[in-house]
Parts: C-alpha cells; structure tokens; sequence
C-alpha cells in the first residue's frame, strides 16, 4: 500500500514551533534512520509521556505512530497494529483533521495485509480519503490510491476504476515528490488493464512504472514489482524486454542483499545494546553464575565442534562422489526439458495466433456484413426499389453466403479449442431429419432437378438425448455438400436404430446421392480442411457449386467429438454414400409428451414502441443501419459515436435500454459498461457486436452487460432480447 507519512520532505510533519517536544522528535527520527531501535524506542516511550502530560496530542499522535512503524520494521505485528490504533486515537484527540486522515491511513495499511481484516482497512481508508477531500489541501489523494488497490487485491476490478482514476487526477505533475506516487498509479493501472485482458495498455503503464522505479532507484518495489512484470512481458512474447527487467531485478536483489546485511548488524549491534544495559544492572549477582556457565558451554562447544567437523567432512565426500554421477543425468534432463519448452512454447503460440485470427477475421468482416445486410433489408422494404427487387435479391444472397464462409472458418476453430463441450438434451430426432429435407425442399431444391428423400426404420426412437445443434450441423453439412454435387437426380437420408446396454442407443445414418461421384485418391483429401475437388467442378452442372472446402472437416471434427467416424463409399458418374452412427442416451420418459422449445415471451415489435435507446458504435453505417432497424420498430433512438460521449449521455439523460459495440478506440465497450454501472446498476445494457459470442461472452458479463446480440442478427431475436430485459428493468423497478 502506497503512504508518504515520513516519506516525503514536505508538508508531512506539522510545522511546531521550536521546543523541547519537537527537538526530542527530530532526534528520535535520526534514530530510527540509523537503526539504533533501543534507543529510538526508549525517547519515544518519554516524548509519549512527556506530551500527555503537557495535552500536546499532537507529539503523542507522532510518538505511537513512529512506534508503529518501528514495531513494523522489525517485523512485530501485533504492537505494530495496537500503537496504529492508539495513534489514531490521540490523532482525533488533537483535532488536527490532517492528523485524523494521516491516522485512518496508516491504520488501514497495517490491517489490509490480513485478508479477514480487509473490510476494515478498507472502511478506514475511505474515511481518511473523506477528510483528505474535504480539506481540499491540493495533495495526492493516497488514500484513493490505497483504496483502488486494495480493490484489486480483491479483483472487484469494477469498483477500482473510480478509486483510481480520483488518485490519478489529484497528482500534481509540476510538485516534486520525493515518494514518487505516479510509480505505484502506473503500477495499478497496468494491474487494472491486465485484469481487462487489455494487454497493450497494461504494458504500456508497466513500462512506465519500469522507467520510473530505475529513476529513483526504489530497490523494495523493485523487488515487489519486477518478477511479475517479467513473467507477463514473457506471456506476451516479448522475452527481450523480460530479460532486461529480470536482469535489473537481480541487481536491486544485490543492492537489498547489502544493505539487509548492514542493517541486521546494526539491529543486533542494537539488541546487544540493550542486553547488555540489562546484564549490568545484575552483574554482581550473575557474574559468578555466568562464568561457570561460560566453562559448562565452551565444553559442550568444543564437544559439538568436533563432531560437525566430523560429520561434515563424510556428507563432503559423499556430496563430491554422488555429484560426478548425478551431473551427467542433469545435464541431459535440462537439454530435453529446455528443447520440450520451446516445442510447447512454439505449439501455444500458433494456436494462440490461430484463434486470435479466426477472432479478427470474424470481427473484421462481420462488420462491414452488417452494414450491407442492413441496407439491404431497408432496401427490400422500399417501394421505390422495387423495380430493383431481383438486384437486391442476387445482394443478400451474395451477402448470406458470405456470412456462411465466415461461420463456416469460426465453426472450425471452436471445434479445435479445448473449451469446446457438447449440450446433451431431449429432442425429437426424426422430426429433426423431416424439418432439415423440408428446409431443402422450400429454399435449396426449388429450381433443382435433384430430390431429397428421408427415411427413417421403425427401429429408430422419436426422442433421444444428445447435442440437437451438433447433429443438425452434421446433417447439413452432409446433405448440402450431397445436392452441391448432384445436379440430376435423388438424394436418400436414411436412419435406423440399434438398442445397446447401459441406457444407451445407436442410431446408424446414411446419405446417399447419385451424383458426380468421387475419385478413390480423392476421398480422402475431401475431409481435409479447404479441399475442393477442382477437376469434378469443371463441368457445366456443378461450376457454380464451389465453396470453402470446410463443410466436410466440420463433419469430421464434429463426429469425432461425439465419438464417432465418417466413411466413405463412391464411384466416378455412379455417385456417393456417407455413412456415421452416434450413441445417445435412452429417453427414460418414452411416453412424456413432446417437448417444445420455444423462445421466451417478448413484448413484440408493437410494444418497443416509445422506448429510447442510445445507440454507441464508432462505426457511422453500422449506427445507422440499428437506427433505422429500431425506427421501424418505434424505437426513439440517440447516438454516440465512443465510450466517453456515451458515459455522459447516460449521465444526463434517461434511456430505456443501450445497444452497445464492443471493440471502439478510447473506451471500449466493457469500460465504459463498468463506468454505467457505478451509478445505474438497473438500464438494459445489450452488447451489439460482428465479434463471434463464444469469445465475448464471459468478458460482457463481468463487465456488467445484460446481454449479446451478434451481427449480422435477425430482428425479431433482437426485438426479443430488448423486451424480455426492459421487462426484467420494469419489474425490479415497480417492486
């Protein structure tokens, strides 16, 4: 915790007028510099005395305290914290509200070290803080500071950005500090933007912070601040500049390893002091006593000096010969252990590089997406276009395949990621089948000579448990793929079922087309990410089928989720058949009537009507297309186009909900959500964003959001999403 009492040459002793009090009080300060305890110890316990008896509260606030600090130096908790108290207490008798604040700090600062003391130190500190602003004295605000990082302690990294940010605007850049506190408000930040995961920021304050502490060559913080700062500039690749502060934290370490030698010679030149201070006041009786002790020990001591001489000289020899057999095995298992580090290393970082990709991409190219779909759809609704209807229509179909090749890139990274889980849950799996060849029939196959047949063996169960979604995807995939490659012709989805032991059934599926067909020393490439059979798409019926290739890997990677595999049997102009089973549970309510998925009750488009919303996105098309999208539902909307001019908006003005984009220079969208939530705990904040859901969900959450809605969205789901949190808002408020 930062403090600058007895810290600082200014303004941090009250200024006295020249008396005994105040001399006895620069003495003892030269004391305590030079470490000489005892003595420090003994005029202070007479200043104590000497100044209750005079009522100058003043000086006896001074005496517990330097006590306090004496008591902590040494390591001595326990009257450490009770001179803190009795300082405080004698601080209040002064009425001195400088004092007061000097007191609650430094009370907070011994009982923050103590996790079960922590609620305390932090009620003291802002109580010391409460004075400090109300004496508008034009200092650092140290007790925000302490505040802000005794929040981080306890990660409420919400509830540390105000603290934090009410220190950094009291320090005063022209004032010269000699406890420079711009060192520990970096230091904080730095903390405060790498629980944020915010790691260019974080970097740039612990750089800083590195700079600083160098400047005023502070060894303790070093010590405290520098590994930590290595090993996150190492997580972050950057092994040079961790290096570099390892190797300065090595010299701080020499400089502590020096100057704790010196200062344990005088602490025990001190103690002895003191020993001997109370050894001569009963030398007349002991003297005698002592010396026939001093016979008995020199005895015992050569005894004992015999036989570690002894037993040392045996543990040498063994030391030397088990040493020579052991270095050779050292030596190779460091070689192996150091080549398997960087092989793993060099594994993370290009998973890392790989997510952080499929992140970007999906983040950069959803965005201009949202804003060509949302045009597009306002442009279907216009009377005036329609003369253009068939033009707009080639748009968003162009625009929906493009969202696919996009979805299809995310799917395949989440499938590699180790987070990746299954959803097991009753559902109906022959009306799944029925509803995807229904799906087929009324959008891909309309103007297709190809058919599409489903059918399902009387052995196959109604309901099952097991991943809906997952088997759907397959499916797709599957058939898609099967019509992509059969322009003339029939398409077969075929299931039937098999019971096993222990609650569980197989069900076995089969895809067959009589299609294009598939070379036999291409069927196995086909399963490989971005494949395309190039030579088969050439001719006339199949030249506008081409995709990403990522269709089929999908399948794969799915199935071998669900422990399962995909074959493969095809023949060139004769066709191809896809054949997978998958283990589900056994519904155990086989009669239970079917259950209904259904999406939670919402207003309706009607009732949005009235509403305001403020709209923050940095993006000018993106803000108007949600406008306009809101608009048509009757939603009085507002702008901001950043986190800060969104922050002041919400201040001012009342707004039912806030739509609100993630990734905007300045504030991004979790901070200015956190800044929100200080003073409006309840407004639906629904974060809008092109970045893919399963990335940002945790991220909203802690930082306050309600709810997410990816782009490019359906209108309904967002008018859905609005209503059921504006109705949760009303509810809480009309309790």
């Amino acid at each position: 915790m930062f403090s600058n009492v007895y810290s600082s040459s200014e303004g941090l002793y009250p200024i006295f007028q020249e008396n005994s009090l105040q001399q006895d009080l620069d003495a003892i300060y030269k004391y305590r510099d030079e470490k000489k305890y005892d003595v420090a110890i003994e005029r202070l316990s007479d200043l104590i005395i000497e100044s209750k008896r005079l009522n100058e509260y003043d000086y006896t606030f001074h005496g517990y305290n330097m006590l306090s600090v004496i008591y902590h130096e040494i390591n001595d908790t326990v009257p450490s914290l009770a001179y803190a108290k009795s300082a405080l207490e004698f601080a209040k008798l002064s009425k001195n509200d400088t004092l007061i604040s000097w007191g609650y700090n430094n009370l907070a600062a011994s009982l923050s070290t103590n996790p079960n003391t922590r609620k305390q130190a932090l009620e003291y500190y802002k109580n010391s803080l409460e004075i400090q602003q109300e004496l508008n004295s034009g200092v650092f605000l140290d007790a925000a500071l302490n505040i802000a990082e005794l929040y981080g302690k306890e990660e409420n990294f919400v509830m540390m950005y105000p603290y934090l940010k009410k220190a950094t605007e009291s320090y005063d850049h022209s004032f010269n500090y000699h406890n420079d506190p711009l060192i520990y408000l970096n230091i904080s930040w730095g903390d405060y933007y790498k629980a944020l995961d915010i790691k260019a920021k974080a970097l740039e304050y612990y750089a800083e912070a590195f700079k600083l502490i160098e400047r005023d060559n502070m060894t303790p913080l070093a010590l405290e601040f520098y590994e930590r700062y290595a090993a996150y500039l190492n997580e972050n690749n950057y092994s040079d500049k961790a290096f570099n502060v390892q190797q300065q934290y090595l010299k701080h370490y020499k400089i502590r390893e020096k100057t704790l030698e010196k200062e344990t010679v005088k602490l025990a030149l001190a103690r002895a002091e003191t020993e001997e201070l109370r050894r001569q006041r009963n030398e007349a009786e002991m003297q005698q006593q002592l010396l026939d002790q001093d016979l008995r020990r020199k005895k015992i001591q050569f005894i004992l000096l015999g036989s570690i001489l002894a037993l040392l000289s045996l543990f040498l020899a063994y030391l030397f010969y088990s040493e020579k057999l052991r270095l050779g095995l050292i030596n190779n298992l460091k070689r192996n252990n150091k080549n398997l580090l960087k092989a793993k290393n060099l594994a993370e970082k290009s998973e890392r590089a790989k997510s952080k990709f499929f992140s970007t991409l999906s983040h950069e190219m959803r965005t201009p997406l949202y804003g060509v779909t949302g045009i597009i759809s306002l442009l279907e609704k216009r009377s005036e276009f329609d003369a253009f209807k068939e033009e707009i229509g080639s748009l968003k179909f162009s625009a929906d395949h493009l969202l696919d090749i996009i979805n299809d890139l995310l799917d395949l990274s989440k499938l590699e990621d180790e987070s990746f889980s299954l959803i097991n849950k009753r559902f109906n799996i022959q009306l799944l089948a029925e509803d995807l060849v229904s799906s087929f029939d009324q959008n891909s196959l309309k103007s297709s000579e190809c058919t599409l047949v489903c059918e399902i063996d009387s052995s196959v169960p109604e309901f099952v448990i097991g991943d809906a979604r997952r088997v759907s995807q397959v499916l797709l995939n599957i058939l898609g793929n099967a019509i992509k490659f059969t322009p003339k012709g029939k398409i077969v989805l075929r299931m039937r079922g098999e019971e096993l032991e222990e609650n569980k059934f197989k069900i076995y599926f089969e895809v067959q087309d009589d299609g294009i067909g598939i070379p036999r020393e291409l069927q196995e490439s086909i399963f490989d990410e971005f494949s395309q059979l190039e030579e088969l798409q050439k001719t006339e019926a199949v030249s506008e089928s081409k995709g990403t290739g990522l269709g089929l890997p999908i399948v794969k990677k799915l199935l071998q989720k669900m422990d399962s595999q995909i074959t493969l049997k095809s023949s060139v102009g004769k066709g191809s058949t896809f054949l997978f089973d998958i283990n589900f549970e056994k519904d155990l309510n086989p009669n239970s009537q079917q259950e209904r998925t259904t999406k939670p009750s919402s207003l309706g488009i009607s009732n949005l009507k009235g509403l305001r919303c403020l709209i923050v996105d940095d993006n000018k098309i993106n803000r108007l297309v949600t406008k306009r999208v809101l608009e048509n539902l009757g939603v009085i909307t507002f702008e901001a186009q950043n986190g800060e001019e969104a922050l002041e908006r919400a201040k001012k003005h009342y707004f039912d909900f806030i739509l609100m984009d993630i990734n905007m220079p300045g504030m991004n969208g979790y901070e200015t959500t956190q800044a929100i939530r200080i003073f409006d705990k309840l407004i639906p904040i629904i974060a809008l964003t092109a970045a893919e859901a399963t990335f940002i969900k945790k991220a909203a959450q802690h930082s306050g959001m309600n709810d997410i809605v990816t782009k490019p969205y359906n209108v309904d789901d967002l008018s859905s999403v609005i209503s059921k949190h504006v109705q949760i808002r009303n509810l809480i408020t009309s309790c």
